[in-house]
């Protein structure tokens, strides 16, 4: 057996070149004897909190200061098993989040990021278990559903006090109203929840129990199933049935009169609209015309404002997910049913939707997790050869590419990937590298839009760029000049002079380099074809 000490040491040592700043490093072995499975990141007071397992005291609430020292359980909340927390939300300068102790249940706990500081809020259900969810943050209180084990799942708030933990509404008297999607508008909070009667429709409340009141019966005959709230321009737009038409495309502005259907997509089915994101001044989503498949929208509110962007698959659904803007434009997931499942960008246009990369050029990559990290989009994705890895983009197709250690990865490294979070200037991860243990990493880089703007200041430059050869240093200055790839690892050093201001990069492989001068540090960025 490979001891993974020996690797995970090589990790933790492994650091891109000094000029660029580039790290990429474990941040603690938390779990010696196999993976921690670190997951549901949350950030509290310059710290990150996170659920953890170290192989001894079971899966409790960690938190990390991005140092290995710094990095330590807080408490072993259930002492015979795992505490499981998770819905970790910030209020008021805590993290409140679901857990159980072993003894209670799961149910509603806090942390301030002491041990003495961790605690049970209240056993909302000293029958059973309480399963608080859904936790959202309106007016200084955090709401959220929850069963006492009498009244059903229904809406609860808390100020953070055992006595200030209440059901707000039984909405639904004789079962669950379950509440769902919480989404504030305007001064309220609106969200899905069935009283029995009208089955799942739209419900708002203001905090009180006389305010919480369903919006409209959107469909008389049955649940609207309202979801996917997104706020546009001081309206809430979701996905519903009227029970006619289908599910498509909904707008409120927290009235009866001002719930309307915009547009009936498909009107020989559902539209089933999903994955909204506002951009620019509209709402961009997938949705089925039922002719073209599942394909990219856009709308500004209006009837004749909605429409498909474009066919992107001709033969079928290009199923756009993931919708993540960046630098001013829309990246995402999809399928021009040739090229499988890849990364897509666009900026609103039709002849502006296009694919960047065929990052799997035998199947799918299937990107996924874009997260915004120093000017740059972070994802998983699978190129066939080295399984789910770490990619980042600028938004071309030689921008795109893979980032690893310089080490022999596990072949599939971000198998139990849970996500992104920036913190302290730097981009953390779970993965496993050393096919042994799935960890806690982080990844640091140079804010790249600020070497773009010192590149303007720098005292030489090169052309042409892009170069598919043959590089020109146009300078005063006689020194040594070097090359380093976007790992910061130095592939080629040269020397300027009177008689010789070219460089020949015939070698390289097409991407993006750096080529900096020596005794000032000047840097610019540079592609070869």
């Amino acid at each position: 057996m490979i001891k993974k000490t020996t690797l995970l040491g090589a990790i933790a040592l492994f650091s891109f070149c000094s000029f660029s700043q580039f790290t990429f490093e474990l941040v603690k072995d938390i779990n010696p004897t196999g993976g921690s499975n670190p997951s549901q990141q949350a950030l509290l007071n310059g710290k990150l909190y996170f659920q953890a397992y170290d192989g001894t005291n079971g899966y409790e609430l960690w938190v990390t200061d991005g140092t290995t020292a710094g990095t330590q359980m807080i408490k072993d909340i259930n002492p015979t098993g795992n505490s499981n927390p998770n819905s970790l939300t910030e209020l008021n300068g805590k993290l409140y989040f679901e857990a159980s102790d072993g003894t209670n249940g799961y149910e509603l706990w806090v942390t301030d990021g002491t041990t003495a500081g961790t605690q049970m809020i209240k056993d909302i259900n000293p029958t059973g278990n309480s399963y608080p969810d859904g936790f959202t943050e309106y007016n200084g209180k955090l709401y959220f559903e929850a069963t006492d084990g009498t009244n059903g799942y229904e809406l609860w708030v808390t100020d953070g006090t055992t006595t200030g933990t209440q059901m707000l509404k039984d909405i639904y008297p004789t079962a669950d109203s379950e509440p769902y999607g919480f989404t504030e508008l305007n001064g309220k909070l609106y969200f899905q929840a069935s009283d029995g009667t009208n089955e799942y429709e739209l419900w708002v409340t203001d905090g009180t129990t006389a305010g919480t009141q369903m919006i409209k019966d959107i469909n008389p005959t049955g649940g609207s199933y309202p979801y996917g709230f997104t706020e546009l321009n001081g309206k809430l737009y979701f996905g519903a049935s009227d029970g006619t038409n289908g599910f498509e495309l909904w707008v409120t502005d927290g009235t009866t009169a001002g719930t309307q259907m915009i547009k009936d997509i498909n009107p020989t089915g559902n539209s089933d609209p999903y994955s909204f994101i506002e951009y620019n001044g509209k709402l961009y989503f997938g949705a089925s015309d039922g002719v073209n498949g599942v394909e990219l929208w856009v709308t500004d509110g209006t009837t004749t404002g909605t429409q498909m962007i474009k066919d992107i698959n001709p033969t079928g659904g290009s199923y756009p997910y993931s919708l993540t803007e960046l630098n001013g434009k829309l990246y995402f997931q999809a399928t021009d049913g040739t090229n499988g499942y890849e990364l897509w960008v666009t900026d609103g246009t039709t002849t502006g939707t296009q694919m960047i990369k065929d990052i799997n050029p035998t199947g799918n990559s299937s990107p996924y997790g874009f997260t915004e990290y120093n000017g740059k989009l972070y994802f998983v994705a699978n190129d066939d050869t080295n399984g789910r890895e770490l990619w980042v983009t600028d938004g071309t197709e030689v921008g795109t590419h893979k980032i690893a250690p310089d080490i022999s990865p596990n072949s599939d490294p971000f198998a139990s990937f849970s996500g992104f979070i920036v913190f302290d200037n730097a981009l953390y991860f779970n993965a496993n590298y050393t096919s042994v243990g799935d960890e806690l990493y982080k990844l640091t880089t140079p804010d790249f839009s600020s070497i773009e703007k010192h590149a303007k200041n720098v005292n030489f430059k090169v052309y042409p760029n892009p170069t598919t050869g043959v590089l020109t240093i146009d300078t005063d200055i006689k020194g040594q000049f070097s090359i380093f790839d976007v790992t910061g690892k130095e592939v080629k050093s040269f020397e300027v002079n009177n008689t010789q201001n070219k460089v020949h990069l015939s070698e390289l492989n097409s991407g993006i380099y750096f080529i900096k001068e020596s005794s000032t540090g000047s840097q610019v960025k540079i592609i070869k074809q």
